[in-house]
């Protein structure tokens, strides 16, 4: 198994999964990315210079820093991944695995200081965790006593000093049957991260088993990128990519006036609630089709139509909604471990009434020019614009747009053994409230899902359900029009 197989495995199974639509949509992307491609590679990360530390942060780790500061819960933090794993599993062999992981990726054994309020990392030579294994065959619900010990799990609090911050625990509630827990701070992981980490254990369990050696570890480790990118924050071309964003972002309004059921609390305390529906397959169709109409992409018609509905409930024109932005820009990121998610804000004027058809020109518009300054750190960009006062009601902070993939959970056959993904339900009830209103849609391939996560501080359940339904009706009249006016008065 060479080191790229698990990677190409996952691809492989990605693109089967895809749709005729879908795959054509694909390679439509693909032709239209293909001038970007035919640019110049940019420079090589180079190798940090400096030992195991202490090292900085990068941009997106002194963030999650700052936040578990301000609240150190565990399960607000904890990235969670869960596979069945059911065939002769060799426990020595998986524990085996783990070490070859943990020894390869420094960021699997990092922890975090702080000297005068400055926080910083620490790589440690020593693996700091070992797999949890426990034999759940007796219990008489073995399936409930998996459910209450991953929730405890996930509950624990993080001490990002002591460590460790990644955990594994392997339970097992039958002969060949094991459930296998990894849970991670989020200072160390993202989405593709996890995804990573699940494919190189499966190439290192297999050489462990068949006695080949350890994978070599890769040439650049995360806390190489955290250094580059400090060391560039003074870059002329990465000062003039943050005064286009501020530019962009400048004379926005104080607040988005959102029909809040009560006054924001001095201090938020993230409590969060979610209302969610589904999008049938007529009207998902629709969407993609006005998608490739407009060479627009989903994201961006959920967005045109998120804004119109922010425009009819604060009555305001001048409307930023962020989007979340997996932080990669670098071809040398693209396979390596740790915390790389940014924020974009996309910021349109709706005054007059605009024909749909032209709002989405402007949101595609906008977008693409948000994604080309994607590396921009977000906070650095809020800090800029709202003069280091970066209070939650400012626009930037208090709605964003979130767009995934459903994965499709599909069994891994390797070494002997099936393993299963375990995702959790869809939707985000129970989500913390990081925004006033965050609208997650979810592509579930030819049917999607949406949630409004809101704010259970301002907001009332039965006044999130109507701003629910107020976006899914806007959605299905845009739609069946595309050219119709969006103006105030339209619900």
């Amino acid at each position: 198994m060479t080191a790229d197989t698990p990677r190409r495995t996952a691809l492989a199974q990605r693109l089967a999964g895809l749709s005729p639509a879908q795959r054509a949509e694909l390679e439509r992307r693909l032709a239209d990315r293909a001038p970007t491609a035919a640019r110049e590679r940019p420079a090589r990360i180079p190798p940090r210079t400096t030992g195991a530390g202490p090292l900085p942060l990068s941009w997106s780790q002194e963030h999650m820093w700052h936040r578990h500061r301000a609240d150190p819960s565990g399960a607000a933090y904890s990235v969670p991944l869960k596979v069945r794993l059911e065939g002769d599993l060799r426990v020595d062999v998986l524990r085996a695995a783990f070490r070859d992981l943990i020894a390869r990726h420094e960021i699997l054994r990092t922890t975090f200081g702080e000297s005068g309020g400055v926080p910083y990392q620490l790589v440690h030579d020593a693996p700091g965790a070992e797999v949890e294994h426990a034999d759940l065959r007796d219990a008489e619900d073995a399936e409930a006593e998996v459910a209450a010990r991953l929730a405890e799990e996930a509950a624990r609090p993080y001490d990002l000093a002591e460590g460790p911050l990644f955990r594994a625990v392997l339970l097992r509630t039958a002969d060949d049957v094991h459930v296998l827990s990894l849970v991670l701070h989020h200072i160390l992981t993202d989405e593709q991260s996890t995804g990573l980490l699940l494919a190189q254990f499966v190439e290192a369990y297999d050489r462990r088993l068949h006695g080949l050696p350890a994978a070599a570890a890769p040439r650049l480790q995360y806390a190489d990128y955290a250094v580059w990118q400090r060391a560039g924050q003074d870059d002329g071309a990465a000062a003039e990519r943050l005064r286009r964003c501020v530019r962009r972002l400048s004379g926005m309004p104080a607040e988005l006036s959102l029909p809040a059921d009560r006054p924001r609390p001095p201090r938020p305390t993230g409590r969060g609630g979610a209302v969610g529906a589904g999008i049938g397959p007529d009207l998902w169709h629709r969407l993609r089709a006005l998608a490739h109409q407009e060479r627009a992409t989903e994201v961006m018609v959920l967005l045109a139509v998120f804004q119109s509905l922010l425009r009819q409930v604060s009555g305001q024109h001048d409307i930023t909604v962020s989007l979340p932005e997996a932080g990669r820009g670098h071809p040398d990121l693209e396979d390596m471990l740790g915390c790389f998610f940014n924020t974009v804000a996309v910021r349109c004027d709706l005054s007059g009434t605009p024909g749909f058809r032209t709002l989405l020109g402007q949101v595609r518009a906008r977008c693409l020019e948000a994604y080309d300054d994607r590396d921009v750190p977000f906070a650095k960009v809020v800090e800029a614009v709202t003069d280091g006062r970066a209070e939650h009601r400012h626009p930037l902070l208090q709605t964003m747009l979130i767009f995934e993939r459903e994965g499709a959970g599909r069994p891994v056959e390797f070494a002997g053994l099936r393993m299963t993904p375990l995702q959790a339900p869809t939707g985000h009830r129970g989500a913390r409230a990081k925004r006033d209103l965050t609208l997650a849609a979810v592509d579930q391939g030819d049917t999607a899902r949406v949630d409004l996560v809101y704010d259970a501080d301002l907001f009332d359940p039965a006044t999130a359900q109507g701003l629910l339904d107020g976006y899914l009706a806007l959605l299905s009249s845009l739609l069946a029009d595309p050219d119709a006016l969006t103006g105030p008065g339209r619900r």
